[in-house]
């Protein structure tokens, strides 16, 4: 098995790489997705989380408030640091169990904290998918269905286009249409993962 790890700030196009990956057959492992998980009511993570912000990330069911959660951790980056401890952990073992239990030739992790949570120490290769700011701005609050204010939060609080592009192995732009985005991965798969025959 080839482990791609997949990064880049939020609304550069990994989710759309990683589904143009799956296409060729390849595991994608979304730790967004995984995020979400460790961090279900009853939780180790959600209880430790629970303690250090407070009883007011919940909502009255007991599960976790996502959006008061962000707005104490995308402001303060030393609570978003808080945050990450937690979490990683629980989804980095997570990501390694799935990866046990499947036999695809290529996966993808596909993970916007690459680097920052040492995951990509399990990965063959990395590739960072980037995009200008006001593309990724616009295609934010077209996804998320949020305030101008919480883009923009949002977006500070991720590294720089540098941060990306001194670490990964493998760059890729972002800056058109889906037609585009796939004519460029095609072009770079060859040096990304040798397909079987």
């Amino acid at each position: 098995m080839n482990i791609l790890g997949l990064t880049g700030p939020t609304g550069a196009g990994k989710g759309a790489v990683g589904a143009l990956l799956a296409q060729k057959g390849a595991l994608i492992i979304d730790t967004d997705r995984l995020a979400r998980e460790v961090v279900e009511k009853g939780t180790p993570c959600l209880a430790a989380i629970t303690a250090h912000f407070g009883q007011d990330v919940l909502r009255e069911d007991g599960t976790l408030n996502r959006g008061a959660l962000a707005a104490k951790v995308f402001a303060d980056p030393a609570e978003k640091a808080v945050l990450e401890a937690i979490t990683h952990p629980a989804i980095i073992a997570r990501t390694h169990e799935l990866l046990a239990a499947s036999d695809a030739s290529l996966a993808v992790i596909d993970a916007p904290a690459l680097f920052e949570s040492g995951m990509d120490a399990i990965c063959d290769t990395t590739l960072a998918v980037l995009a200008p700011a006001a593309v990724r701005f616009a295609r934010i609050l077209a996804r998320d269905g949020i305030s101008e204010e919480a883009a923009h939060l949002r977006m500070n609080a991720q590294p720089d286009d540098d941060f990306y592009r001194t670490r990964a192995d493998h760059i890729l732009i972002n800056d058109g249409d889906e037609a585009l985005l796939r004519e460029r991965l095609w072009a770079l798969l060859p040096t990304l993962w040798e397909e079987p025959v």
